[in-house]
């Protein structure tokens, strides 16, 4: 229906609007030097130039073409002359007015904005309020203003009255990104493009290009070969038949354009400059094939093929939003992997062992503790298990180390099992996230948030692993409370159970060189490396009426220690996410915001998306 139609129509070209402005205030849509954080995030080179071409095609084919499907269009017919620099695109236009209207000049790059030619009393409609303002007399334009349009008048002659024709600059020459968006804007806005070229232009790669790029957009063309000796023409054709144009359909994957080809005379200097007079037929010929050819084109099949262009090359424009959205989505993804991968290191180091874990084993001699206040060994070995370590910070370019020194007396420091463990956590997520960024960062084609976390890692380390370290010895000293808290419980529950209050004041342990605890020796049974488990879940060790009961005491003694497991997971938790998680997001969101966020948000890319796709269905369906 016609209101679906006019309401696609709209919606796309708002929201080619937004990404036009997204573009323009990143700095993506003119001039890029090379290193800048746009040049790494569009490839570089080459590819910088054809992003900047492909955009302002597509968005100038949606205002243009494609609204031919919701309106027929003005009620001029419009041809641009199109072309590298310095091949007579001015001249062209004179030939074709049998006058001299259009400035021509032996120098490259004459022309700088675009400049309509149509007859006097006729006046064009307002124009898009993009690449062309509203529209601007000759005498009104300022020189260095590219983003207006000149204006001139045709005297009664031998073109049409209702024919507009576009002269344009050139797309090739130093600087000419500056005046891109004139040429696009009057080659997609025209029912008819002349692609004028020579025998010293033909073979230009980048013109080339532009000849399939505007074909494969619908674009009906007409190539006039000027600057060409008679003798040079046939060869020009042929070696464009033969091999250019098969040579860039190859690399682009595109047909190849079949245009009309017409040649102009070609003179030397100081020679007659009159070229639309009676020696020169050339002229007539030229003129009576655009004015033939541009009667027989149909806007609503110009529209149609102009939206599967679109649709072709979308993704192609939406590249550089996608790639900020999935470098946003990437970072948070590997933040909490490695952070989920923390806790996974610092459960499987310290909580989980196929014989005992090592709370379990302070847990045993903070109950032999308390059973026996005065043993000073207890207290010795309790103090040396949890004694700090001083570790010394090792960071690379990407990658840091966590080592553990000898004590002040030279001796080896016994490096406590929780602290290791949360170390080696630490350097484990650390190392993940820096080979990451590297990784992203050697890409050829990535966001230049990449860049700038590469560029504040090595500091984002530091200050890291100082509050790491502060966050450890909180941690250690909850842990402590944690167990002592349980022994004391656990204790208190035993005093209604002498033989096995008894048995476990009998119980001695044995140590190896840095005071770490080996196991138990229970009097008359021999080492265990659980003296808990070993002295209460054993009834043989307890009398018959102690037996009746136990059941209550190993329920309530299982409990606390899964509750010491259940608690040490949480604290590690909240500890992994206030030391990580938000930090290095916060620190993502901020090297974002250095970057210069497009601000594009994926529900738009998705609707884009949608409507195009929609549009294309009922154009291909013949509805409106």
């Amino acid at each position: 229906m016609e209101r679906d139609t006019r309401g696609l129509l709209a919606a796309i070209k708002a929201d080619f609007a937004s990404l036009r402005e997204a573009y323009t205030q990143a700095g993506m849509l003119g001039e890029t030097n090379a290193g800048s954080t746009h040049w790494r995030l569009l490839g570089g080179g080459e590819e910088v130039a054809r992003f900047h071409r492909t955009f302002l095609l597509l968005d100038a084919l949606v205002r243009h073409r494609v609204a031919w499907l919701g309106d027929a269009g003005d009620a001029f017919r419009h041809v641009a002359v199109f072309g590298g620099n310095n091949v007579g695109k001015s001249t062209v236009i004179n030939i074709l007015a049998k006058a001299s209207v259009a400035g021509a000049s032996p120098e490259g790059g004459h022309t700088r904005q675009a400049q309509a030619f149509l007859h006097d009393g006729r006046a064009l409609p307002q124009s898009s309020p993009f690449a062309f303002n509203p529209l601007c007399r000759r005498e009104e334009v300022a020189g260095q203003d590219f983003s207006q349009y000149k204006v001139s008048a045709l005297s009664p002659g031998p073109l049409p009255a209702d024919l507009v024709f576009w002269d344009t600059p050139d797309c090739d020459a130093v600087g000419s990104t500056r005046y891109l968006g004139s040429v696009v804007e009057a080659v997609t806005l025209s029912d008819l493009v002349i692609y004028v070229t020579s025998i010293e232009k033909y073979a230009v790669e980048h013109i080339v290009e532009w000849v399939f790029q505007l074909n494969d957009a619908g674009l009906v063309i007409i190539e006039c070969l000027n600057k060409t000796p008679k003798r040079d023409r046939d060869l020009v054709v042929r070696k464009q038949t033969d091999t250019i144009f098969p040579t860039m359909s190859k690399r682009l994957g595109l047909p190849c354009p079949t245009p009309i080809v017409v040649a102009l005379r070609s003179l030397t200097d100081g020679e007659e400059a009159d070229l639309w007079g009676p020696a020169h037929p050339e002229a007539d010929e030229l003129r009576q094939a655009v004015v033939a050819r541009v009667r027989t084109v149909d806007r609503k099949a110009q529209a149609i093929a102009g939206l599967a262009f679109v649709r072709r090359r979308l993704d192609d424009v939406l590249m550089p939003v996608r790639i900020e959205l999935e470098s946003r989505r990437n970072w948070e993804a590997a933040v909490d992997s490695a952070t989920a991968a923390f806790l996974t290191s610092y459960e499987r180091d310290y909580l989980t062992s196929p014989t005992v874990i090592e709370p379990f084993t302070r847990l045993n001699l903070e109950i032999l503790r308390l059973l026996e206040p005065e043993n000073p060994r207890i207290r010795q070995v309790l103090t040396l298990m949890r004694l700090p370590s001083r570790m010394v910070l090792h960071v690379g370019r990407r990658l840091l180390s966590l080592t553990f020194v000898e004590g002040a007396d030279g001796s080896a420091t016994n490096v406590p099992p929780e602290l290791k463990a949360y170390s080696d956590a630490h350097t484990e997520l650390l190392n993940t996230l820096g080979l990451r960024i590297e990784a992203e960062q050697k890409a050829t084609r990535h966001h230049p948030f990449w860049d700038i976390m590469a560029e504040s890692w090595p500091t984002q380390l530091g200050v890291l692993t100082q509050e790491f370290g502060d966050k450890v010895v909180q941690q250690m000293q909850a842990t402590d409370r944690i167990i002592q808290t349980a022994a004391r419980d656990i204790v208190e529950e035993l005093k209604g159970q002498p033989s096995l209050l008894a048995l476990l004041r009998g119980a001695r342990f044995t140590t190896n060189v840095g005071g770490s605890v080996i196991g138990f020796f229970l009097p008359h049974h021999g080492l265990a490396t659980d003296l808990i488990d070993e002295a209460v879940f054993q009834p043989i060790f307890v009398s018959t009426i102690e037996r009746t009961t136990g059941w209550a005491i190993q329920e309530y003694v299982s409990q606390r220690k899964s509750a010491i497991i259940q608690d040490l997971k949480r604290r590690a938790d909240n500890t992994a996410s206030a030391l990580y998680r938000e930090p290095l997001l916060a620190a993502g969101y901020m090297a974002m915001a250095r970057a210069g966020r497009l601000g594009i948000a994926n529900e738009m890319l998705e609707r884009l998306s949608r409507n195009v796709e929609q549009l294309s269905a009922i154009a291909g369906s013949g509805r409106r």
